[in-house]
């Protein structure tokens, strides 16, 4: 384990001397271009500056003006980097010009600072001294204001005066929506819609609902997968489809006995991506029938993460499951409970990365593989468990089993969401990771016990640990390594640095303890490990496991000058599985690749076993091994061996 970490730190380190080498920052000759470039990365932390340089070469365009101002009040305070009142001393400067033009921006802007400060009143004041009524963003703004302080007749009329003038369609458009909706409005709403220029500036959720209402369930759904898949960036779908594969291949691994077949885990797949989208539907049916949605009220919103959230989730992700339970012969094994929940789980999660990688950027890539999609896939596993224990241990019915699984996957669920959603309760969102967490180690004991209780169970096939551990180590690494190599090609090597810095504080940790606790799978044929509340792993150290050799190539050398010997070494070959020699069990079946013709024993397999009991045969280490000869091939796949049945030959090394 200690090779791989090596590994990955060294493929970071020749990254990073990669990119600071040979990648730099884009270069515009416009800092419009700039401008453009940054809005549409959502780099808005970076936009200060970047308007104020280009207000000071175009300081009569009302755009950079209403740009620079909005921006500025949407950075945290703390963020800021040009101080508010040298931006209210410029403005008043401008009021004090004797031309119109300069004169109408310096109250727009006064007012349009006031606004974001929420002194309406004072926003007015200044608004009523513009000159040019047709002046761009100027009656979207008076209507915010209006609306704000109640008079929603003068706020409407200015919405539409700012559409008349075809001044920032976008606000106007959006904020006469909004006040529709908070007014319960939905015949005009409906007309709105109807609009094509109208209906692109619809928020999706208010769209849903309208169409909703009308049962005009086409146009419904077009608008929740249009929603989801329309406008997607090249890098958020390569980040949501590496993410899915690190963890399919994941799945693949751990299938060890009687691996699905390609065409049900793509069906599962794309059933689990498809109901993906019935989460809106329930969302918005709850929403229209119950009134029940998230208020910020403590009690309210910790129930609605539970039912409004956790319930709905868990129920779209566990129907494909069921579907393909009722339909197919896939699911014949504990471990295929587990594995089909995960893959619908992955569906899922694909189509949720999609939005959040095209809404945020690639600089959430791995902390979604690591948090959001790891815990997806075992909330769908822990209700799929109930549907298997029903099935494979004694069950006292559906409600003991499936249904009291499934409420533990949605409290789970609403749990770990409520400390990230509740404003109130946020700076206990550390809990959040705890629920994960320990929800890994849950996640360990579910894999354990499927596998070991399946009907397919074989001795002679194991689960080597260490290459599980390896592939999560390296396969999670080089997810993180796709979104520093995203944002360095993207914006240069600085800000690539950067990400790396912050992911690696939080990010590093998790690979470790993720591969530490879902990579020590351990099976033991017929046991169930209790459901418990346990302190998960938090070291990749691995026990030796004997088994860990079996189905690994090795070179082999004789050390003995032994003539017997020199007829089958060096030679290549594999060792096939782990026997038991005269009730002693650290002997090993060698199968060489270079088979020779031998009159006095077998010339195609040996018995090795280590000459050092204190060094184990291990992977990438020269052992010195005792080698022992079949006097006949019948003795090869004998059941019971016994030492006498063997030659002992002398000895080699088997690396």
């Amino acid at each position: 384990m200690r090779k791989s970490l090596i590994i990955v730190i060294i493929s970071f380190i020749i990254a990073v001397l990669f990119i600071k080498q040979f990648v730099n920052a884009p270069i515009f000759d416009d800092p419009k271009e700039k401008l453009d470039f940054v809005i549409k990365e959502k780099q808005n932390d970076r936009l200060d500056l970047i308007y104020l340089e280009i207000l000071t070469k175009d300081s009569l365009d009302i755009d950079n003006h209403y740009g620079f101002i909005t921006n500025h009040f949407l950075i945290n305070p703390s963020n800021r980097v040009i101080n508010e009142k040298s931006i209210l001393d410029n403005y008043w400067n401008y009021i004090d010009s004797p031309e119109s033009q300069i004169n109408d921006i310096g109250f727009y802007s006064l007012g349009l600072i006031s606004s974001m400060k929420k002194d309406y009143n004072n926003a007015l004041i200044h608004f009523t001294q513009v000159s040019n009524e047709k002046l761009k963003y100027l009656n979207n703004s008076l209507g915010i204001d209006y609306q704000e302080i109640g008079d929603f007749s003068n706020a409407e009329k200015h919405y539409y005066k700012a559409i008349e003038a075809n001044g920032n369609m976008e606000g106007a458009y959006s904020n006469l929506i909004n006040l529709y909706t908070s007014q319960q409005r939905y015949n005009d709403l409906n007309t709105l819609l109807k609009d094509r220029n109208a209906r692109k500036y619809f928020p999706s959720q208010t769209k849903r609902y309208i169409y909703l209402s009308k049962f005009n369930f086409y146009r419904y759904f077009e608008a929740v997968f249009s929603h989801t898949y329309q406008n997607q960036s090249l890098i958020g779908f390569l980040g949501a489809l590496l993410v899915m594969l690190a963890w399919l291949f994941y799945l693949r691994k751990i299938d060890i006995y009687e691996p699905e077949k390609w065409k049900h885990i793509l069906m599962i797949f794309v059933l689990g991506a498809i109901f993906s989208e019935f989460t809106f539907l329930l969302s918005d049916l709850n929403s229209m029938f119950t009134g029940f949605t998230l208020n910020g009220n403590v009690l309210n919103d910790l129930f609605y993460c539970i039912i409004g959230i956790g319930v709905i989730e868990e129920l779209v992700k566990i129907l494909p499951v069921i579907i393909i339970l009722k339909y197919t012969k896939a699911i014949n094994e504990p471990v295929d409970y587990l594995i089909y929940g995960s893959i619908s789980a992955l569906g899922f999660a694909f189509s949720e990365n999609l939005l959040y990688f095209n809404s945020y950027g690639p600089q959430i890539i791995i902390g979604r593989a690591l948090t959001a999609v790891v815990f997806h896939m075992f909330l769908t596993s822990l209700a799929a468990y109930g549907l298997m224990l029903k099935k494979y241990k004694s069950s006292k019915g559906l409600f003991s089993d499936f249904l009291m699984y499934f409420l533990l996957a949605a409290i789970i669920h609403g749990l770990y969401d409520f400390w990230l959603i509740n404003q109130t309760v946020s700076q206990f969102r550390l809990l959040s990771i705890v629920i994960l967490i320990f929800c890994l180690s849950f996640f360990n004991t579910l894999i354990s016990n499927s596998l070991s209780n399946s009907d397919f169970y074989d001795e002679n096939i194991h689960l080597n640990k260490r290459k599980l551990q390896n592939y999560l180590v390296y396969t999670l690494s080089f997810v993180l390594m796709f979104q520093y190599l995203a944002i360095s090609f993207k914006f240069g090597h600085e800000e690539g640095w950067i990400s790396l810095k912050s992911s690696l504080i939080s990010g590093g940790y998790l690979i470790i303890f993720i591969s530490a606790n879902l990579g020590t799978i351990s099976i033991k044929h017929r046991k169930w490990k209790p459901l418990q509340i346990k302190l998960p792993k938090f070291s990749l150290k691995l026990e030796h496991d004997p088994m860990d050799v079996v189905n690994e190539e090795f070179e082999i050398h004789s050390i003995s000058k032994n003539r017997d010997l020199k007829k089958i070494f060096p030679n290549k070959g594999k060792i096939l599985k782990q026997v038991m020699v005269s009730n002693n069990p650290d002997w090993y079946l060698f199968e060489l690749e270079n088979k020779k013709e031998i009159i006095d024993f077998c010339g195609s397999h040996v018995l090795i076993k280590a000459k050092d009991a204190s060094k184990p045969i291990k992977n990438s280490t020269k052992t010195e091994v005792a080698v022992f000869v079949f006097l006949s091939e019948d003795k090869i796949e004998a059941k019971e061996k016994l030492r006498e049945d063997f030659l002992f030959k002398g000895w080699a090394t088997i690396k």
